[in-house]
């Protein structure tokens, strides 16, 4: 049985109207601090979010058991996914990044650097290449340098400058 309710529709549409527009995945940014080329570089990366790391479980009468939230997760890991240029610009950054310890810090950006609603800081962060892949075969790939981005996010957050907070 459907609930299709013109009534039940409006009412469900404007609330969620009312919640504003939606975040579109590709409308944000990653700079790197000295290296603010590389954002037009960056095809993915990951977009932190504080919560618990882990679950605690807790003995409850009767063999039975509960849960409670651990530590938030300050040290996060995600995907990052940089395009390849012809003259290596990616992998020039890679060992200037790598010559000066390993360690970079960066910003992501709901928007660009420029006009964004609402930004985070990341910090100490560290890039583990995989392997890439070259495929004579494959005409119709730009070469990708993906991996995994360590790093740290303790919940820094800048105030937007384009008024969409």
């Amino acid at each position: 049985m459907t609930v299709s309710a013109v009534q039940v529709l409006n009412g469900f549409y404007n609330a969620t109207k009312a919640q504003g527009s939606k975040s579109i995945s590709s409308d944000a940014t990653f700079e790197i601090e000295g290296h603010a080329d590389m954002m037009l570089l960056t095809k993915q990366f990951p977009w932190p979010v504080l919560g618990p790391s882990s679950e605690i479980e807790k003995a409850t009468p009767l063999g039975g058991k509960a849960w409670m939230p651990a530590q938030l997760n300050t040290a996060q890991q995600g995907p990052i996914t940089f395009t390849e240029t012809v003259a290596g610009r990616v992998m020039r950054f890679m060992e200037d990044i790598v010559s000066q310890g390993g360690i970079f810090q960066a910003t992501v950006y709901e928007g660009t650097p420029d006009n964004y609603s609402r930004a985070y800081k990341l910090v100490d962060c560290f890039f583990q290449p995989d392997a890439v892949d070259r495929d004579w075969e494959n005409r119709t790939q730009l070469t990708l340098i993906n991996g995994t981005l360590f790093f740290h996010f303790f919940g820094k957050k800048l105030p937007g400058n384009n008024g969409l907070q």
